[in-house]
């Protein structure tokens, strides 16, 4: 570089503006050397700035500059003005840039900031198959800004070219687990992007052959990567992953499905979530012989994704593993049987229209853990047509089966289950509990019914007026009932009692338990706030 012997006393934008009376070598010269000599860093980032501007169209400035701006992006102690250098040679869109710009990256000591502003770099000075393999490696930076720049360069680029790339990427035993979760997560996105309906692979089998052909090569790659990920608790990868199963379809799924047949536990529970959420039927009764798998995850995941497949086939044997009087099986573990009422709940709540015969059937059986588990799970489903069936099962002896009837007749919402609730709150042979799960269910049958209390039809509310009377009745007059019963209680007068109320709740107000006395007296608050509202 050759020096003038100016004093470079204009500042860099002045020289820049200058450049054509000063001389491009002369501007060159003097902005070198306020880079090199001064000490303000904010007049060399200046000086770096407009000498990258210089140099944009002409190769031969470029060359003649490209030296001082690698000399300050290898060697300068100050992170600011490695950035400044990084962000002129991307400027410039020099290829000879290139080496030291992926010399900093291959650093691990180099700096987010400077890393980052090199890869932006690259970027714009080329971005071919060795850049694009570059990125790869860097998918699974550490730094968020970094990681989502990547991520979107990638993105931005051709679907099938990225995609080949990922693929053989997934070959890398350099790559850790995380670094391969990374890379399908790609995958999928990219995926769909283009395959916008995933109702068969045909759309990308036309449009993009090369890209499916290329899929299919990699599927036992692709399944032995994303079977190894525990992705059950990461949404976007799960997603991800399910959006490459589904693009290419048959040809995997029968290869994901053998897996149920391998002894590793945790690779036959990955796919078997897997399984559940691709909704695969062929995988039904494989899901059932591993109902009773020694290991109860695996129990535990076959329960859940035949719950998401909605095959009805499968509810006996859900059913079965409840079956604790069967010789089969030494205790009921508590969570599974929630899992398996669950899965039946959700297998009825996919095929709407199916009779419900089979589950009608069960509550004559005399299993109560059956029985209260049919109760609980007719509630959830919902329907007004299991209220008859419910209310028989009332006179039941045993607790649950009445406890879990009593809770589902309340999410049904029926009125028509209101009659034989009051019963029971006021049968004197009935536990505590019985007649708390009563009134709450009476509860909510009046929530799901309150547009009555507002209509003008005398015989609705003339009904639930007289419904409410035993309810007030029952806690003026029951002084020794549980106080949990009383609370309830409490709470449904509250809200629907009104003024008739008032005089029921008062008589609370100096029972013996202290938290029925706070309870009865907020109430009483409470009703008299809406009666003002009312009158006013």
């Amino acid at each position: 570089m050759v020096k003038t012997n100016m004093a470079p006393s204009l500042a860099p934008e002045e020289i820049y503006r200058s450049r054509e009376e000063l001389g491009i070598n002369n501007s060159i010269s003097m902005l070198t050397e306020i880079i090199d000599t001064n000490k303000e860093d904010k007049l060399r980032n200046e000086a770096i700035n407009y000498l990258g501007k210089i140099t944009h169209d002409s190769d031969t400035l470029k060359e003649q500059c490209f030296e001082t701006f690698e000399n300050l992006l290898i060697s300068d102690d100050n992170i600011d003005i490695k950035c400044s250098a990084a962000k002129a040679l991307g400027k410039m869109g020099y290829e000879k840039a290139l080496k030291p710009l992926k010399w900093i990256i291959d650093q691990e000591r180099s700096n987010d900031k400077i890393k980052e502003e090199s890869l932006r770099a690259i970027a714009k000075i080329r971005f071919d198959e060795p850049e694009i393999k570059l990125f790869i490696e860097e998918l699974d930076n550490k730094n968020p800004s970094i990681k989502t720049f990547i991520k979107n360069q990638l993105i931005n680029l051709n679907p099938e070219e990225v995609i080949k790339l990922l693929l053989i990427s997934l070959e890398s035993k350099d790559f850790s687990k995380i670094h391969k979760a990374e890379i399908i997560n790609l995958i999928g996105f990219e995926l769909s992007s283009i395959n916008i309906s995933f109702e068969d692979s045909s759309f990308l089998k036309i449009k993009y052959p090369e890209l499916f052909s290329q899929l299919v090569r990699f599927k036992k790659i692709l399944l032995e990567h994303i079977t190894s990920l525990t992705i059950q608790d990461h949404t976007e990868l799960m997603n991800n992953s399910l959006a490459i199963f589904k693009t290419l379809g048959d040809e995997i799924y029968g290869d994901l499905i053998k897996l149920l047949l391998k002894e590793d536990f945790l690779l036959k529970m990955h796919a078997i979530k897997l399984i559940g959420k691709l909704k695969l039927t062929d995988a039904v009764e494989f899901l059932i012989v591993n109902l009773d798998n020694i290991y109860n995850e695996v129990s535990i995941a076959s329960i859940e994704a035949l719950g998401e497949i909605g095959d009805l086939s499968s509810v006996p044997d859900l059913i079965n593993v409840l079956n604790i009087e069967d010789i089969s099986y030494e205790y009921l573990d508590l969570d599974m049987k929630f899992y398996i009422l669950d899965a039946v709940k959700n297998i009825y709540l996919s095929n709407k229209d199916t009779s419900f015969e089979y589950l009608y059937s069960l509550l004559e059986t005399k299993n109560n853990t059956i029985k209260e588990s049919v109760a609980y799970i007719v509630g959830e489903i919902e329907r007004e047509e299991f209220v008859q069936p419910l209310i028989n099962l009332l006179n039941e002896k045993n607790l649950d089966v009445k406890k879990n009837s009593i809770i589902a007749l309340g999410k049904i919402g029926s009125l028509e289950a209101l009659d034989s609730l009051i019963k029971k709150l006021e049968d004197i042979n009935s536990y505590w509990i019985i007649k708390k799960v009563a009134v709450d269910a009476i509860y909510n049958i009046y929530q799901k019914n309150s547009y009555l209390l507002k209509q003008e039809r005398k015989d609705s509310k003339r009904m639930l007026t007289k419904y409410t009377s035993h309810l007030i009745d029952h806690l003026n007059s029951q002084e020794s009932e549980d106080f949990k019963v009383k609370l309830s209680l409490i709470k449904f007068l509250e809200d629907f009692g009104g003024q008739s109320a008032l005089n029921a709740l008062m008589s609370r107000v100096n029972d013996f338990h202290r938290v029925v006395r706070i309870h009865a007296s907020n109430a009483i608050k409470k009703i008299e706030e809406k009666l003002e509202l009312e009158s006013s």
